[in-house]
């Protein structure tokens, strides 16, 4: 039995996100120094608030040194803050400085507009359908 990477969906899904990724990243790279993991963590810490590192390697399915590069060339470029964890005065936590909040604040807009002029091939019961898909596959990993 042969293994067709057409039918094969971790290939698939692989692809589809590299290419998503390679044609969004202009959307925000034109306005901003951000590098593709760089968006990902701004836009974990907008969306959840103060994390941590360990948190935000789960949140945004990257690996430590890739997180561990990301955080601190956006505490370089003053897009995020590391403050001392009350609970554990070892580790820190990191947030979103007001620069960063701002950057988030300006690109989002552009990055909600480029995920409709991709979903405009999809009808909204095929969208419903399709995150309902991702959930389960998703769930079915995490079991």
């Amino acid at each position: 039995m042969a293994l067709d990477l057409d039918t094969f969906l971790p290939y698939r899904l692989a692809n589809l996100a590299s290419k998503m990724s390679e044609e969004f990243a202009p959307v925000y790279q034109q306005q901003s120094d951000l590098t593709i993991p760089q968006w990902r963590i701004l836009f974990n810490l907008a969306q959840f608030g103060q994390s941590n590192a360990k948190a935000l390697c789960e949140q945004a399915a990257m690996d430590k040194s890739t997180v561990s590069r990301a955080i601190k060339a956006l505490i370089d470029k003053q897009y995020v803050v590391s403050l001392v964890n009350p609970e554990d005065k070892r580790a820190s936590l990191l947030q979103l400085s007001e620069q960063g909040t701002l950057l988030y604040q300006k690109l989002a807009p552009d990055a909600l507009a480029w995920e409709q002029q991709l979903l405009a091939v999809l009808d909204e019961s095929e969208y419903q359908i399709l995150l309902k898909c991702l959930d389960k596959l998703t769930q079915k990993l995490c079991d």
